[in-house]
């Protein structure tokens, strides 16, 4: 029993991406890949993320070319030319956002991920307006 035990562990692990949605919260955290489109959620409010989202865009250098903000708190941009990220900011509950981001058609996990490492860096900076006064919610 124990060989086989070892044996299913091995192969999940080592099975390639087809097996990926079994350990990716374990391995890489909280960023998941399902299908070709990476996942991550976040303890802010979808407005925060969203703002977020917009200025990680802007220091990577992308063109925001799709801004669609829905009533109930969740937006859907596309950023970069030939609509290289489709960005999806979904409010979960009130401090819980899913911000999913597909590249391209197919995917492209690497670069999905340095988004996501630039939004973190985003999300633990303060926005100040013009009189010097911090936005709120961006905490």
């Amino acid at each position: 029993m124990k060989k086989l035990a070892i044996f299913i562990l091995f192969f999940v692990l080592l099975g390639g991406c087809g097996f990926e949605f079994l350990i990716s919260p374990i391995v890489k955290g909280v960023v998941t890949w399902v299908q070709g489109e990476a996942h991550k959620y976040y303890n802010y409010d979808s407005e925060a993320v969203y703002r977020a989202v917009k200025r990680t865009a802007k220091e990577l250098n992308y063109e925001i070319t799709s801004d669609d903000p829905k009533e109930n708190g969740d937006y859907k941009l596309v950023v970069g030319v030939n609509d290289k990220f489709k960005i999806s900011v979904d409010r979960i509950e009130s401090n819980i956002t899913l911000v999913s981001i597909r590249i391209n058609f197919m995917g492209d996990k690497p670069y999905a991920e340095l988004f996501y490492k630039e939004l973190d860096v985003q999300l633990n900076t303060i926005e100040f307006d013009k009189d010097g006064i911090p936005i709120k919610n961006d905490l």
